[in-house]
């Protein structure tokens, strides 16, 4: 008898096994498709930010060609500006309404003509709608990939899905403006922005086919994805990044408190801040001004904490997972407040790159704070509270540069430097009231 059961023991063992060793095929064709789904929908992310960084280095020619003034330069890069503004709200209503896939086409189509416009510019009228078209191609894009990423998996791996994302978008403002100055070289400014044209179309037409056939098979295509309930109830089309409904935890279920909603607002606010404010403003004037040194140095060294930004979003992303959102929100707010301290000290050449480092890692703090959103946020309310969170962040954008350059021709460098450093403080102890 002990014989005989040990027979049945084995069998059932054995079948077990079989039926799970049946199992894996699926499940590994299920996470081939998730990292497929995430590569493309970066690859979207990465190629948006470049054509819309390409114009940066392009704007003396512009210029010149134009018979623009600065004031008018300064004009065209507000008029992107405004247009990420205008722009962010809807893109957020596009992706959870409609589909993330669908806003990404659409980013591609605008940025096409947008940069075709700005290619076959004549006038400053007809840049400044470009430079504008070519923001809000920006913004929708920011916007549905900040959204895809944010949902395409549980809370245990959303931190880790929000580095993969901040790195497709840093890398693609690092090389963006290189690119564009390397084509103006070959083909001049218009050569240059009308290879961004084509980007657009690529971009367009890849995410428009993939659409197409996700709905003819009707599973899984490597585009941005949401859970199948928001899916369901939004009417889109996008499933899952490679998961069974089963596995999704169900999420919130209630709108979080205001003061909550307020709070994860103020971390994008505060890092466009000083990445306007300080990083693009007050580092180049002291660097130049103060220091002495040269454009070439200067770029080095932005370039150098532009490069010191990818590690510090992985590492603060899969903290956040592996710990809590908030251990790891309030530290990286406070080191930004750190940096911006350096800088104030006047501690002369070391001192200043070693705050373009500090406030480059300080940076990862808005996916951090994107991933504790997407945490509190019922699904059908996520798109919107994105958008709210990425217009307070082109708000900071535009306001740092503002106040930072008017503080440093009141006062120097140490207040404009303080008064960030304090907005920074008030933002982690914002960020210490949030329940985890």
């Amino acid at each position: 008898m002990q014989s005989i059961a040990g027979l049945i023991r084995r069998l059932r063992s054995a079948g077990g096994d079989l039926r799970a060793g049946a199992s894996r095929p699926r499940e590994s064709a299920a996470e081939h498709g998730a990292r497929i789904s995430r590569a493309l929908v970066g690859g979207v992310v990465f190629a948006v930010a470049v054509a819309s960084f390409a114009r940066v280095p392009l704007l003396p020619d512009i210029g010149a060609t134009l018979s623009l003034s600065d004031g008018d330069l300064g004009l065209l890069t507000a008029a992107f500006g405004l247009g990420r503004l205008l722009t962010d709200l809807p893109a957020g209503r596009i992706a959870s309404s409609v589909s993330p896939r669908r806003g990404l086409a659409g980013a591609g189509i605008a940025l096409a003509v947008a940069c075709a416009l700005f290619a076959t510019a004549g006038s400053f009228a007809q840049a400044l709608v470009a430079s504008a078209l070519i923001g809000c191609a920006s913004a929708l894009t920011n916007t549905a990939g900040m959204y895809a990423f944010a949902t395409a998996a549980g809370a245990d791996r959303r931190g880790a899905n929000m580095a993969l994302y901040s790195s497709a978008l840093m890398s693609g403002q690092t090389v963006g403006p290189a690119a564009g100055g390397a084509l103006a070289a070959l083909a001049g400014w218009r050569g240059a922005m009308g290879a961004a044209a084509a980007v657009g179309v690529a971009v367009a037409a890849g995410s428009l086919g993939r659409s197409r056939i996700a709905a003819s098979r009707g599973s899984l295509g490597p585009a941005p994805s949401v859970d199948r309930a928001g899916v369901a109830e939004s009417g889109g089309d996008d499933p899952p990044l490679g998961r069974e409904p089963s596995a999704y935890p169900e999420g919130a279920v209630a709108r979080p408190p205001r003061w909550e909603l307020a709070a994860l607002a103020a971390a994008p606010f505060t890092v466009f801040f000083v990445i306007g404010g300080v990083s693009q403003t007050l580092v180049p004037l002291i660097g130049g001004r103060q220091l002495g040194l040269s454009a070439t140095t200067i770029g080095l060294a932005l370039a150098l904490g532009g490069a010191m930004r990818f590690p510090g979003a992985w590492v603060a992303g899969l903290s956040s997972d592996r710990y809590s959102r908030k251990v790891v929100l309030v530290p990286t707010l406070f080191i930004l407040a750190l940096g911006a301290g350096v800088l104030a000290l006047d501690a002369g050449t070391v001192g200043w790159i070693t705050a373009i480092v500090v406030l480059a890692l300080g940076s990862s703090a808005i996916s951090v704070a994107a991933a504790a959103l997407a945490d509190r946020v019922p699904r059908d309310r996520l798109g919107h509270q994105l958008g709210i969170f990425r217009l307070t962040g082109d708000a900071g954008l535009l306001a740092g540069p503002i106040l930072a350059g008017f503080l440093y021709e009141a006062s120097g460098a140490g207040l404009a430097a303080g008064v960030t450093a304090a907005i920074a403080i008030v933002a982690a102890l914002a960020a210490l009231r949030l329940i985890e």
